[in-house]
């Protein structure tokens, strides 16, 4: 996954070694996650005691009635009967000597099961006896046997329900009087702020530049003042509790439906309340009329322009900038781990104020992630941010880490259960999304957000825990729903995504408290989501092989084509495309978008053989998500081979491993000028290799849809011819450098530019004139990681009004650098020329230590009239770092 964060790759890469919960019967996913629990059953009988014509209780993993598994998490409690008449209650209790107070949390919720009978004996009850002393409140309710069934009792207007001494839990058949020795489950069973219905619904809440609007209807029969109530988001409506108003409506119902539309301001001071969650109350019960909900549109939004386009699906989880222009990718991934983004104080810090409060973000990384991020949007790829959090040191780390973190997940989970947790959170998600989803694109833009990792496997990759799976629901669904939000504040179109690793109906392993089938959670999600507010949730997949050791996705046997698959991946992503389909799901009428942001493939020993079966493996996987239709982007993991990944070969490059640093890149891999040309013309030459390693003959045989006239989806840069000439004169749109840098600014690996007078290496002088720009190369601290000397160091100059170069198609320059690099023996210079997405590209060696003059002729390009940008690079053929710097001088156009 990332650069420090697979180095445990036992945990998911040897599937062969890792049990998984095997697919079982459908089940609902819609438990009530509960404030106060009185019946998990995961560590023991939670002090249930048997009651009449029981003889044993526990606390079962599995059951032999239907559905044979809890309810939530590993497992539920059971009990034995006697063989009294079926129609005997046969019952366990719990007591509580202090009393039970749910006045804050009144409504009682459980899951219950029993042993079905024969078909002429269907019907089922439970009785639920509440008791506080001599008082008692009963509610018998009927079940089906051989599945859970959700109850649910309303205590809110029981007046004795601030002192619960005993709760007692009954089953009977109600028609089968014969010996009847029979068991029962029962688990989630506590209380909840919410009910399990409403009398009314919120239909949206949304934000403009002032006000919050809930609008919603209300089942009634009598006029009624109705409250609405702001809530933190980490806040239950307490009954029992005083709020104040944020507004009241009295309303008059017609039909027996009454509408309501409330209106608050949206700044209390400077807090914005666009992250609230609201409650509408009556204002007489005090009882909600409604599930909570959240603002789910913001009508003001920052920035409000298209979403960008890629040239293709293909991308790269990018570690070498330089790298990924040559390669010609569409769309990146970049992590942003969280606990590296804050200072405690001002000291090297880029300050941002968000409600009332200055936040410091480091300056370093943050330069760093702006580099990163602009030099690749500047070059038309979509670039998509990893929102993540390594376990760290430090005051604000310790706030944003989720509370119960356990010490075993490599990623942590971001702390979305208190104020102090969702204040950094906000505040990081709001700073990236303000920084890099303006208009101007100042520091580069990045449009998509990816909210932690592989949130299916929380033990290993989102840990907060041991969770059932509402209640990890819950949490991850309010941090992904803040991120939501803060990206929307400043980008209408920008879009949040949640992680999946490829398990599907099956997990990573048998504990579900730790893990999660990936089908069950995203079903769980997309509930809770609507529940409180539908947003445009999308999805982040890592369709890797079921055994990431073995490329050959092809042959995978876990992977089937039906939603009950143990996984999904390449070889039947159909399933995810066709699954999130169904109308519950949609969004608007419209499918959620799908990126596939994490997947590669391991080239075994690194042989020539092993490259290729790589190779293929990406072909298939690139043209099975291409022509499937409903895949946004394809974005492959990783750029180099690392060597803290567990053993695995992913990368287009091997790594050197000579360099401290565990992906330093050495070789380019077979699968390099596969990746490059896959989505040009020369695709289906590329990849023909392949057809022999999958066995077939033909690639419509395997990958549906297949239409060889349809691969060319980018033109790679035209080939210029860069050549040494004497000398230059260029007259048009000259950078001379006398009065400044003209515009030219660093990108990818340089570190600074400046106007010199006088340099280090000969001659020492201005090509002409008196002055040139030099660019400092030199950085001790990550140049391994970017390939040394042999890393592109680049100036560009963008032209807000493009040129017209057809009376001066002569593109001139002069360059000169230090010599010296260690190992070197060959120093290079690059130029493109851009027009919008069409580029012209010239390289040739040159010689340091003297000024080189270099022309290109584009006057055959057919875009030459409309020049926006201009780039030039410098390298040097050596993996050494190098303090060195070179100097350019006189660029522009001649005749």
């Amino acid at each position: 996954m990332k650069t420090a964060s697979r180095w445990f790759m036992a945990l998911l890469i040897l599937t062969v070694l890792v049990p998984f919960t095997a697919p079982g019967t459908p089940r609902s996913a819609s438990a009530a996650v509960l404030a106060t629990d009185i019946g998990s059953f995961e560590t023991g009988t939670d002090n249930w005691q048997w009651g009449s014509n029981v003889t044993g209780l526990s606390h079962a993993t599995s059951s032999v009635n239907t559905p044979g598994t809890a309810y939530a998490g590993n497992r539920m409690g059971e009990l034995t009967s006697s063989a009294a008449a079926g129609t005997s209650w046969r019952s366990i209790y719990k007591e509580f000597s202090a009393g039970l107070n749910v006045a804050a949390s009144p409504y009682f919720h459980g899951a219950f099961n029993t042993y079905g009978i024969n078909s002429s004996h269907t019907q089922f009850q439970v009785r639920i006896t509440f008791y506080s002393n001599s008082q008692t409140l009963v509610s018998t309710q009927s079940i089906a046997g051989d599945q859970w069934n959700e109850l649910s009792v309303d205590l809110s207007d029981w007046s004795y329900r601030t002192s619960i001494t005993k709760i007692e839990v009954a089953f009977r058949s109600v028609t089968y009087s014969s010996a009847w020795t029979a068991r029962h489950q029962l688990d989630n069973v506590g209380f909840s702020a919410y009910p399990a219905s409403y009398s009314g619904a919120i239909s949206q809440v949304t934000a403009d530049a002032t006000q919050i609007g809930v609008q919603g209807t209300y089942a009634t029969t009598s006029a009624v003042q109705l409250d609405l109530i702001e809530l933190q988001p980490y806040e239950e409506y307490n009954i029992a509790a005083t709020y104040t108003a944020q507004a009241t409506q009295s309303v008059t119902p017609s039909g027996g439906t009454a509408s309501f539309s409330l209106g608050a301001a949206r700044y209390a001071s400077s807090r914005d309340k666009v992250y609230s969650k609201f409650a509408v109350i009556d204002h007489t019960t005090k009882k909600l009329i409604a599930r909570p909900a959240y603002v789910t549109q913001v009508t003001n939004a920052a920035n409000t322009y298209a979403f960008p386009t890629a040239s293709s699906i293909k991308g790269l989880q990018v570690q070498n900038v330089d790298d990924a222009q040559k390669l010609g990718i569409g769309h990146a991934a970049l992590n942003v781990a969280f606990n590296e983004l804050f200072l405690e104080s001002a000291t090297g810090a880029i300050p941002f104020a968000m409600d009332g409060t200055t936040y410091y973000f480091d300056q370093s990384a943050v330069t760093k992630l702006d580099n990163d991020i602009k030099t690749l949007s500047d070059n038309g790829v979509v670039v998509t941010l990893i929102l993540i959090l390594y376990n760290d040191t430090g005051t604000i780390n310790s706030l944003l880490r989720h509370p119960d973190y356990s010490g075993h997940g490599t990623v942590v989970a971001f702390n979305a259960t208190n104020a102090d947790g969702i204040r950094y959170w906000k505040a990081g998600v709001e700073f990236l999304a303000s920084r890099y989803t303006r208009s101007d694109e100042q520091y580069g833009r990045a449009v998509n957000y990816i909210v932690g990792n592989e949130v299916n496997s929380p033990y290993y990759w989102y840990d907060m825990g041991d969770k059932p799976l509402q209640s990890f629901v819950e949490q991850y669904a309010r941090a992904y729903r803040i991120a939501e939000t803060a990206v929307k504040k400043y980008y209408s179109n920008g879009r949040t995504y949640i992680s999946l690793d490829h398990f599907w109906n099956g997990s990573i392993g048998t504990d579900a408290l730790k893990t999660y089938k990936g089908k069950a959670l995203l079903d769980e999600f997309n509930r809770q989501i609507a529940a409180e507010g539908n947003i445009p949730w999308n999805i982040a997949y890592h369709p890797y092989p079921e055994d990431l050791f073995d490329p050959t996705i092809w042959n995978d046997t876990t992977v089937t084509d039906n939603a009950n698959t143990v996984r999904i991946n390449f070889k039947n992503l159909q399933v995810l495309t066709g699954y999130i389909g169904a109308s519950d799901y949609l969004y608007n009428g419209s499918k959620r978008r799908i990126i596939l942001s994490e997947q590669g493939f391991h080239s075994l020993s690194n042989s020539l053989a092993d490259q290729k079966t790589q190779a293929a493996a990406y072909a298939y996987s690139y043209y099975k998500a291409k022509f499937l239709g409903g895949i946004d982007s394809f974005i492959l993991h990783r750029h180099v081979d690392h060597g803290d990944e567990g053993g695995l070969n992913l990368g287009l490059w091997t790594r050197d491993t000579t360099k401290s640093f565990p992906a330093a890149p050495k070789d380019k891999k077979y699968i390099y000028d596969v990746f490059r040309k896959i989505d040009t013309s020369e695709s289906a030459a590329v990849t023909d290799f392949a057809k022999s390693i999958i066995g077939i003959a033909d690639w419509a045989s395997v990958i549906p849809n297949y239409d060889a006239s349809q691969l060319a989806d980018r033109t790679p840069p035209a080939a210029g011819s860069l050549t040494s000439v004497t000398a230059i004169s260029p007259t048009a749109n000259v950078s001379g450098f006398e009065t400044s840098a003209d515009g030219w600014v660093i990108s990818e690996y340089s570190q600074s530019a400046s106007v010199v007078s006088g340099f280090l290496n000969n001659p020492g002088t201005a090509y002409a004139g008196s002055k040139a720009l030099e660019v400092n190369v030199y950085n001790s601290s990550t140049g391994d990681s970017e390939g040394g000397a042999r890393a592109e160091k680049g100036i560009t100059k963008t032209f807000a009004t493009p040129i017209n170069a057809t009376a001066t198609p002569k593109f001139q320059f002069a360059i000169d650098s230090y010599g010296g690099a260690p190992g070197a023996t060959e120093y290079n210079v690059t130029v493109r020329i851009y027009s919008g997405a069409n580029i012209i590209e010239g390289t040739a060696q040159m010689t340091p230590d003297t000024w080189n003059a270099f022309s290109m002729d584009i006057g055959g390009w057919a875009y030459k009239s409309s020049i926006d940008k201009i780039k030039i690079w410098f390298s040097a053929n050596s993996t050494a770092l190098w303090n060195a710097r070179y100097q350019v001088d006189q660029i522009g156009f001649g005749a």
